[in-house]
This record gives C-alpha cells, structure tokens and sequence, in this order.
C-alpha cells in the first residue's frame, strides 16, 4: 500500500461547536488549513472538548472529547495517533491552542506507555497567556508543557514575551527537559493575532438584535444623560463581573443613569449575576442579562447600541468582545495589565490598576481596579461616543482593522509553511540516519 505522503497537522483545543474565543480560534484555521491542505500537503484534523455527540458538519476529520480530571484529551490523541501511523508516512504535527496547564497531560511522559506521545507528534503551541508570575514567567506543568513543543507562537507581543522568558528559564533550570534546539528560536518567540471575518463585526442597527434585548430597549424609557454600557463576559474568576457590576453602582450613584447589558454563559457559577445585580442595587429594568446563543449579528446590534463596553477581565490573552466592540464602532474599557492591553487603540481608555494579587496553583500576578475608576472612565468614554459619534465610531473600527482575517492569513500561511519545511527536513534528517530509503 502506498503510504499517503501528506503531514498530518491536529488542531488540540476546544471543539468547534463550543462558544469560547478558543473554539472560534481553531475552527476559522481550521477551515482555512482545510481549504489549502492539498497545496501545503497537509491532511487537516481536530481534537478537542466539544458538546453533544457525533460526527458535525465540518468536512475535516474531529475527534471529540469531553473533559475530564485527568488526562486532558490524551486517551483521545492516542487512538487518533495510532491510527494515523497505520496510514502515513509522516510524524503528525500537535497545533495546541489552549492553556499550556491544560496541554500537560498531552506532552508528559507516561508510565504505562513504552512509546512516549511526544516521541511520536511534534507539537507545537499556539498559547493564550493571559498572566505571568512574580519572575514575569509560567511555571509548574504549564512551563513543561511550553518547553516540550518544537515551535512556539503567541497571540501578541505580551504572550510571546512570557513565553520567551518562560523558555528561557526552563532552559536554564531544567537543563534535560526537552527544548527547541536552534540557538535562533530561543532567542526569538513570534506572535501573531488571530482575526475576524469580513463583513460580519460592523454597526448594525437594533432590529437585527436578538427578540428579547430589543424588547428590553423597546420598553425602557430614554433618560436625559443616560450612559448605554454593554459587557460580554464568561462567568469565570478572571472576569471580574463584580467590577462591572459594582461600576453600574458608582454611575448611578454619581446622579448618571445606567442603562447596560450582560451577556455571560452562566447565572451563576464563579459569580451569582442576580446576586450581584441585587446588591448593587441596579434595577431590573435598566439592566438586560442574557445567556445562551447569540447570532454575531445580533451582537454586533448590541455593541453597535452601547456607548461603550466594559471588557472587565482580570488579564486577556487575546478578548474577543474587546476587537468585537471596536469593529462595531463602540469604544472599550479595560484595565492596563496583559493582552488586552495592545487591542485598545486609546492609552485613556485603559484603567490603571491599584494592588496585586496572586491567583491559582501557578501564582500568576492579577491585577485589582478600583470602581470608582473604572466608572469614572467609562463615563468618560461613553460621553465622548455621544458627543463624537460618526468620528469615533470610525476610529474604533480603523483600529482593528488589521484583524481581518484577509490582512492575516498571509502571515498564518507562512508561519505554517516555514514549520513544514522544517518538519519535512527534520523527518528526511532523522530518515537518513536510520538508513530509510524513500522510494
């Protein structure tokens, strides 16, 4: 049997029916390393978490898995390892894009296994590093992780220098544990951001809203003065839904109406929504809370009606609803800490943090906002979208237009093609000296 001369290239991370930035992520590369697989010689495949059941409708071959304690997705890789090497020449290529602390269990050594995975894949990260601990690093599990994976990329320059400085301090204090072997990429870690389709994150008028947000904005009566404040968060510690929460209070109580919306996954897990609502004192009525599924143009007709949006995360290594809001023309609060930092096109938009706190396993450093600083700069912000609104709209929208997905494939494209090419000459290397004749 002829063995099929194309690279397996997996894309580990979430599944493609998930409703997280990082299912987006690996879906929209996904269908684009599909459309092209026949040019780079590549055959296109996925693992990752995903809801339901079966076999979905993306032509590209997925392997679900649900999450579970341990072993996160490596029984599922395995089976699907195995079954490539009944079938191809070549070693597959890992694309991981999740947490590093998640991708652990995929790049340890197991005791079980006399073939170790990552003898059998190379991978490679494509990381969202939203934080950094006190030495401006990641440690523990996730920096093994790191170390383990031939290339490395990060979303923007903030993650790609933790994970440079993450390299390097591994390096230096492990000096067995698997690293990149070129002088070149040690010194050196490249970012690159991910993008949003063209055409679908633009103003867009409040009919085409979802039924029960424009019902909300049917039925309120206008206030003179009001502030319109708009949030998408997932109801995670890292979002920091009391901040946003007790900002609406600091407005109302300044004598400024409120008039807000929150979109979020869950009513309560890390946050009670309710409870926040109640004992911040923000009225039924001048608030719309959702969850569920929303289209992206009833979204964007959610941004496009706010005056400004509250982007309350605790670090980002990317924030979708940051790029969102602002392709839609609507300006973004944010604190000056990580990633998030870089998307916010206006230093005055930002708010400086007052403290520092370490949080979970791996100590990572997270900012803490006074409220009141926070409502005064969202006031701020959503006056100006008032007084300004053709010009700002317009400047917010320019300055994300380089995340198109038009303006970045090129470079996704050749950021892919180099590691081929060095993957093709690594395997013929390794071929050569176990004396492989190709024919």
């Amino acid at each position: 049997m002829d063995l099929d001369p194309r690279i397996p290239l997996i894309i580990f991370g979430d599944g493609p029916r998930l409703h997280s930035g990082l299912a987006r992520i690996a879906r929209d590369l996904a269908v684009r390393l599909y459309a092209e697989s026949e040019e780079l010689g590549i055959r296109v495949l996925q693992v990752g978490i995903d809801t339901g059941v079966g076999w979905h409708w993306q032509p590209w071959d997925f392997y679900g898995f649900q999450q579970s304690s341990h072993g996160f997705g490596r029984d599922a890789m395995e089976r699907v390892v195995e079954e490539l090497e009944r079938e191809h020449l070549h070693k597959p290529i890992v694309l991981m894009i999740t947490d590093p602390g998640r991708c652990f269990d995929l790049t340890r050594d197991s005791d079980i296994a006399e073939i170790q995975l990552k003898d059998q894949v190379s991978f490679w990260g494509y990381f969202p590093l939203d934080s950094e601990n006190i030495h401006g690093a990641i440690g523990g599990p996730a920096a093994e992780a790191v170390l383990t994976c031939e290339r490395v990329l990060g979303y923007g320059k903030y993650g790609a220098t933790v994970l440079k400085k993450t390299l390097e301090q591994g390096i230096s204090t492990h000096p067995h544990a698997p690293h990149p072997g070129t002088p070149a990429f040690q010194a050196r870690v490249s970012f690159l951001p991910h993008g949003l389709e063209p055409g679908v994150w633009i103003p867009t008028a409040i009919e085409h809203a979802d039924p029960g947000f424009a019902r909300w904005v049917e039925a309120g009566t206008p206030r003179p003065g009001a502030i319109k404040i708009g949030c998408v968060a997932t109801n995670q510690p890292r979002k920091d839904l009391g901040l946003f929460f007790a900002t609406l209070r600091e407005i109302q109580q300044s004598g400024i109406p409120v008039e807000a919306w929150l979109h979020t996954d869950f009513l309560t897990k890390a946050w009670d929504v309710g409870q926040l609502a109640y004992d911040m004192g923000i009225q039924r009525d001048r608030i719309c809370i959702s969850t569920g599924d929303l289209t992206d143009q009833q979204l964007a007709a959610r941004y496009t009606w706010a005056d400004v949006t509250i982007a309350p995360g605790l670090g980002e290594g990317f924030g979708y609803p940051i790029v969102e809001s602002l392709s839609c023309g609507t300006p973004v609060v944010h604190g000056r800490f990580a990633g998030g930092v870089e998307l916010v096109p206006n230093p005055a938009w930002l708010v400086e943090p007052v403290a520092w706190r370490l949080e979970s396993c791996y100590a990572l450093l997270r900012p803490v906002y006074r409220a009141q600083d926070m409502a005064a700069r969202t006031v701020d912000v959503g006056t100006q979208k008032q007084r300004q609104r053709t010009h700002l709209e317009s400047y917010c929208s320019g300055s994300v237009s380089h995340l198109s997905w038009a303006q970045l494939w090129p470079r996704w494209r050749s950021w892919i093609t180099q590691g081929l090419t060095l993957h093709r000459e690594a395997q013929a290397a390794k071929d050569r000296r176990q004396g492989v004749i190709l024919l």
